[in-house]
């Protein structure tokens, strides 16, 4: 390729899904991310755009492989342009980032080591089977004893054969009672081990399931953010029952591997040239699936991480049909949605090809040793190193062996698709990209509801690693049982406070103080038990509105909820339906409208009765005369509480105590209305843009 800006681009996005399809953190891709770039555009910048380069991508079970080639003259770039942003990113990999020169071309490449080795991550799984422990072992125990009756059945298939052709009557109704006893016994403890199995596969699945989702529900709100819903929805679903899946799959393996050995202890016993033909094959069929399995381990990473992104596309593509259509997008959003598509299917046809293409070889291999096989019989045979009745029984475990080892040659691919699996559930329990929230560990039994900011900035981390600021140095101070809006210019920073305050995110700078503590310092309960906050576009859950309700006040009586749904102006259209109370409102709510959705909200934080009430734009979808009404029924239901809120129309905060003007991230100003008109000039500006011309 050559160094135009377009190949640059699909250059960077490349390694980036090869690094995060091997398991990199995202603090690894963004570093290697803006190296590659750096480096690329330093070459072009020196040669031109006409240079052609490459990137190498490889991978061992152990460690990760980047290289990038450059056709041009020798200059190391790590050195020439050593700036800040290079010096960092070299942190990320302090053992791993050369250069050098060799046949015309500059080589810079890194290397880093896969965050889960081998397989020894089973071992983590193993945590989800201690409840099931010796229900497993019962079913291991089974699974291996049907194995080795298993490996009577060609040689009673055999006998019976020779005894059909010698015509002794008794010797074949004494082994067709034997093959019916070994059948019989054979499926009733299959039969066992399996629901043994099913048993503890299904506590194990309910197990990750429960604890991926109290997981997800702890991720830092920024992480949650970048990774969008597509990464958990599969992991949570897909990957718990691959997890399964794949355990089932490897003890099967282990299984067949000991029916193997038997096979092979056999063929020792009864011919030794048959033996080492065997034990040849066998290795010879291992090597030919090693070589296919380490194919597909990459792919099958690949694909995965492609399906992550296509089933988050899918999803917003499900919640957002409604928009989609009113901006009459579909052609642009199709276009997007087709390139997802072509990027999963892709991947995924190139693993069914490279698995045609295997399933050719070893259908080949097979048919092609058979006969071989069998010369050596008939050889054996003629030289009389071999009887007939001896002969015949070789021929009928011959299939069995193939059987045995084709199923144990899939070990190492299952083992592969299971260490995906298990990788990407560990890396969402575990890697830094998905962080837990951290709180502190002091309790308030009473909060009274004083909050504070003191010269608190804030950023948003962007995907490029690049920082949008929000907050510069803002201070306030909210007193207790105070009545107080945020007023601005969109985008000044007030969604922002209410955010720091009930700590979904956390300041750079600053202090943020609920009854003059450090939000860092108190723990879930007293932030989370204590603020209720209402946003402009509230969630309601795919359930009937009584259950939306009892979702924050489980023993929720009949009175509480209609009380609370009065308050809020909304218990007359609830009545207005059919099922009333019973009635099922959709996903996200879209069977009502937009103020029926922020009135239900609005009564579901009533029933909360935290003494912090943050408004969030929470009544922007009503009319005037419901809005006044939803106000007059909050300062109603106050009772003390210290209540935030954000509006857009001034006029619905301007009976507030007090009104905090925010401007580019900063408190410009404070007080009543009247007197932000009369010493604000920006926020008389504000007010004069609403008034009717």
């Amino acid at each position: 390729m050559n160094l135009t800006l377009e190949n640059i681009q699909r250059t960077v996005d490349q390694a980036d899904r090869f690094m995060e399809a091997n398991g990199a953190d995202r603090q690894k891709r963004l570093g290697y991310r803006l190296l590659l770039e750096q480096l690329l555009l330093g070459y072009r910048d020196l040669y031109g755009e006409e240079i052609s380069y490459r990137l190498v991508l490889k991978r061992t079970w152990k460690r990760v492989f980047l290289s990038l080639h450059v056709a041009c003259e020798s200059r190391n770039l790590l050195k020439e342009q050593a700036s800040f942003i290079a010096d960092k990113i070299r942190e990320n990999f302090p053992h791993g980032l050369f250069w050098k020169y060799i046949r015309r071309q500059n080589i810079i490449f890194c290397t880093f080591q896969t965050p889960m080795k081998d397989f020894r991550s089973l071992r983590y799984i193993w945590q989800y089977m201690r409840n099931e422990k010796h229900t497993f072992r019962w079913a291991v125990f089974l699974r291996f004893l049907n194995m080795a009756l298993s490996v009577l059945e060609p040689m009673l298939s055999a006998w019976i054969i020779v005894a059909y052709t010698e015509s002794e009557i008794r010797k074949i109704a004494l082994l067709a009672l034997l093959i019916l006893g070994q059948g019989v016994l054979s499926s009733l403890i299959n039969y066992a081990a399996s629901r043994l199995l099913r048993a503890t596969y299904a506590s194990m699945q309910k197990r990750m399931q429960i604890d991926l989702a109290a997981r997800i529900l702890r991720i830092r709100t920024d992480r949650m953010d970048k990774a969008g819903s597509g990464a958990f929805s599969r992991r949570l679903l897909n990957d718990t029952a691959d997890i399964v899946d794949g355990i089932d799959e490897l003890l099967g393996t282990f299984t067949e591997a000991f029916r193997l050995i038997s096979l092979l202890i056999g063929f020792a016993i009864v011919s030794v040239p048959m033996f080492l033909f065997e034990l040849a094959l066998f290795v010879i069929y291992m090597l030919i699936q090693r070589a296919h399995s380490k194919s597909l381990q990459q792919n099958g990473r690949e694909t995965s991480v492609a399906n992550e992104r296509h089933s988050g596309f899918v999803s917003e593509m499900a919640r957002a049909h409604r928009d989609i259509k009113l901006l009459h997008c579909e052609d642009s959003f199709m276009e997007k949605f087709t390139g997802s598509v072509r990027e999963s299917v892709d991947l995924a046809s190139r693993m069914r090809r490279r698995s045609m293409n295997f399933i050719l070889l070893r259908s080949q291999f097979v048919s092609w040793t058979s006969c071989a096989y069998m010369f050596l019989l008939a050889f054996l045979m003629a030289n009389h190193s071999m009887a007939p009745s001896t002969a015949l029984v070789l021929f009928n475990y011959n299939g069995r062996v193939y059987t045995c080892a084709s199923d144990l040659a899939n070990l190492m691919s299952t083992a592969y698709s299971l260490g995906v699996s298990i990788e990407r559930i560990y890396q969402l329990m575990n890697s830094p990209d998905y962080a837990w929230e951290q709180f502190g560990t002091r309790h308030l039994d009473h909060v009274r509801g004083e909050l504070e900011l003191r010269d608190v900035s804030f950023s948003y981390r962007q995907a490029d690693g690049k920082e949008n600021r929000v907050l510069r140095g803002a201070s306030l101070k909210i007193h207790a049982g105070e009545s107080v809006a945020l007023v601005g210019r969109s985008g000044c920073g007030k969604t922002t406070i209410l955010s720091l305050f009930s700590r979904l995110y956390d300041a750079d700078s600053g202090s943020v103080l609920i009854d003059g503590v450090p939000v860092e310092s108190l723990d879930q309960d007293t932030i989370r038990g204590n603020i209720t906050v209402v946003s402009q576009m509230p969630y309601l859950f795919n359930m009937s509105i009584r259950d939306n309700l009892a979702v924050v006040k489980k023993d929720l009586t009949d009175e509480e909820m209609i009380e609370a749904c009065k308050a809020a102006c909304i218990h007359e259209d609830i009545m207005a339906f059919p099922d009333g109370y019973g009635t099922v409102v959709g996903e996200g709510g879209v069977q009502l409208s937009g103020g029926q959705r922020q009135r239900i909200a609005l009564a579901r934080s009533l029933l909360r009765e935290t003494p912090i009430i943050m408004l969030d734009e929470a009544t922007s979808a009503l009319d005037n005369t419901t809005q006044s009404d939803v106000t007059r029924a909050i300062e109603k239901t106050r009772g003390g509480r210290t209540v935030i809120i954000i509006a857009h129309r001034l006029s619905t905060v301007m009976n507030c105590e007090r009104l905090f003007f925010i401007s580019e991230g900063r408190v410009l100003a404070s007080g009543t209305h009247q007197e932000l008109l009369a010493g604000c000039e920006e926020y008389r500006r504000l007010y004069s843009e609403e008034l009717p011309s």
